[in-house]
């Protein structure tokens, strides 16, 4: 864990806030804009993610990227054919799902997004990963930013990036990724996994493909989110089962039409679209249709879903009356230090991304079934978080810091989804103990996936005894509690809302990213998303009726 940033102590010159920032401030300015500023020029804000990477964001015009967009909305993309990425990624649900814990298999409706999906049967919550029955773990993330990530693109560091270069995206090294969950991580096997064992069951992404494309294809094999009991999934009473790079495999010659005749769409206009995206008109189906090109194509259409237009990137840019002042103070107080009477909330919440991509235990409530490598009934559904990856016990109930852009429109927040709102999960982290000790588990919605309701206060005690013995043996970067007022508290949530782009808030704007009526179906599976009312997000998306209003 590394020495906290911090707030400049002494102010820069007058001289020096205007070679890096507004030229307005050359007029003058509030002493808490000066004092922004200085913050601001010191750390080498831009204001913008975007200008960070060394792999250019692609046009969502290109065609590699609308090649991507058509199969983010295809059913097609799960085994059973009855999920899509935008099942769990909607972009007029913060690109998330708006719920607690998501639903991907097995869905009371497989075309409703978002609060009223649920699972129509039971399933299990233990063995973890065990059968196709599992309910998912933790919950959905947005993709906001998804371009940025240079480490990691999961709550535990799952797939990961072996180089993890600052601004690279993950190209100048390997993405690695489980192949065979159980085997991975030890399931009822090791008791923790030791981290070189872990990365010998790698994925077989080619170098130079951008961490985001770990993200494409990896959920299609994992049970309870997209395969479900499909292609041998253990507890299925198809056997032998597919490993999970089969599963993805398996889906590829699916899309290129080149795989087993009993498992093919019965309408199939994938081909053209595929070498229009990758300018390949010669290769045949089987090697330009691949696991990895469908990663790629995925990741380029969600490397788009940028958003870092917000008002606080117009502050720094220049414009002081871009943000409240309710907005400043919160700004303040986000990037000063405890001992400056601030929050100490950029220490992790880092840069222009605002996040450092590392992991910390914040004793979140633990509602999910989680991840672990044990196999009793209780300790099986705890969450371990990053320990469950690297095998070491010091890394346990540690989850990666999320971004800050969008954080308006992504709620509920928390790995486990738990918090509602801003506020909620602010108090949190401004006093772990305080929260948990007024956290109603009754309160958690009845939507999305099921609440490990028997031995949730035990994991979450569990959690918040890491972080104690953290506190207690003086850990750096260990986050520590800060009494601020109602009216501090009311200024942080507005400064977080100056990190939203107002295009995440807009209809219109979102529209870039969601599939029309005139748009290709290439396989007749594209999912029609719409709400526990039966009406559209998008209304004409897919269909002329039941819009909503």
């Amino acid at each position: 864990m590394e020495i906290r940033t911090v707030l400049a102590g002494a102010i820069l010159s007058a001289s020096a806030m205007v070679g890096a920032t507004a030229s307005e401030d050359a007029h003058g300015g509030s002493s808490l804009d000066r004092e922004l500023r200085a913050f601001i020029a010191q750390n080498h804000l831009t204001g913008d993610a975007v200008d960070s990477r060394k792999l250019p964001i692609p046009p969502l015009s290109d065609p590699l990227p609308r090649l991507g967009k058509l199969l983010f909305w295809s059913k097609g993309m799960s085994p059973g054919k009855d999920v899509a990425c935008v099942t769990c990624h909607h972009p007029m649900l913060g690109f998330g799902d708006a719920m607690p814990l998501p639903v991907g298999v097995g869905a009371n409706n497989p075309d409703m997004l978002g609060p009223g999906r649920k699972r129509v049967d039971k399933p299990g919550m233990f063995p973890p990963f065990g059968t196709g029955d599992s309910a998912m773990p933790r919950n959905s993330p947005t993709l906001i930013g998804l371009a940025f990530w240079d480490q990691s693109i999961t709550w535990d560091g799952t797939v990961f990036s072996t180089t993890g270069t600052p601004g690279m995206s993950g190209v100048d090294g390997r993405i690695v990724a489980p192949v065979d969950s159980p085997p991975v991580r030890g399931m009822f096997n090791n008791f923790m996994l030791p981290r070189q064992e872990y990365i010998s069951y790698e994925e077989k992404f080619k170098a130079g493909m951008p961490i985001s494309s770990g993200h494409g294809m990896f959920p299609t094999a994992v049970n309870a989110a997209m395969r479900g009991k499909a292609y041998g999934a253990a507890g299925s009473p198809q056997t032998p089962g597919a490993t999970d790079l089969e599963v993805r495999q398996k889906l590829a010659a699916r899309f290129g039409g080149y795989g087993d005749p009993n498992d093919q769409f019965a309408k199939n206009e994938w081909l053209p679209l595929f070498r229009a995206g990758f300018k390949d008109y010669q290769s045949p189906p089987e090697q330009l249709v691949t696991a990895n090109n469908i990663s790629i194509a995925l990741a380029d259409y969600e490397r788009t879903m940028t958003f870092t237009h917000t008002p606080w990137r117009a502050y720094v840019r220049g414009d002081s009356h871009a943000i409240s002042e309710s907005a400043k103070r919160g700004a303040r107080l986000f990037f000063a230090t405890a001992e400056q009477g601030g929050a100490d909330c950029a220490s992790c919440h880092s840069g222009d991304f605002f996040s450092d991509e590392k992991y910390w235990v914040l004793a979140v409530p633990q509602i999910g079934r989680g991840k672990t490598d044990l196999d009793t009934i209780e300790d099986g559904i705890d969450d371990w978080g990053r320990a469950h990856v690297t095998g070491h016990r010091d890394d346990k109930y540690a989850y990666r810091t999320p971004t800050l852009l969008g954080v308006e429109v992504t709620a509920p927040f928390g790995h486990s989804g738990v918090f509602n709102t801003l506020e909620d999960v602010v108090r949190h982290h401004l006093n772990v103990e305080r929260s948990l000790a007024g956290f109603d588990y009754k309160t958690i919605p009845a939507s999305g996936g099921p609440i490990n309701s028997k031995f949730a206060k035990d994991h979450t005690q569990n959690a918040l005894d890491m972080l104690r013995s953290q506190r207690e043996a003086r850990l750096p970067g260990v986050i520590r509690d800060v009494e601020l007022t109602d009216g501090q508290v009311a200024d942080i949530v507005n400064f977080l809302k100056a990190l939203t782009d107002p295009c995440l808030k807009s209809d219109k704007c979102l529209a870039q990213w969601i599939p029309n009526a005139s748009d290709p179906d290439p396989d007749g599976l594209r999912l029609c998303a719409v709400d526990q009312r039966g009406r559209e997000f998008l209304p004409g998306s897919c269909r002329k009726s039941s819009a909503r209003r």
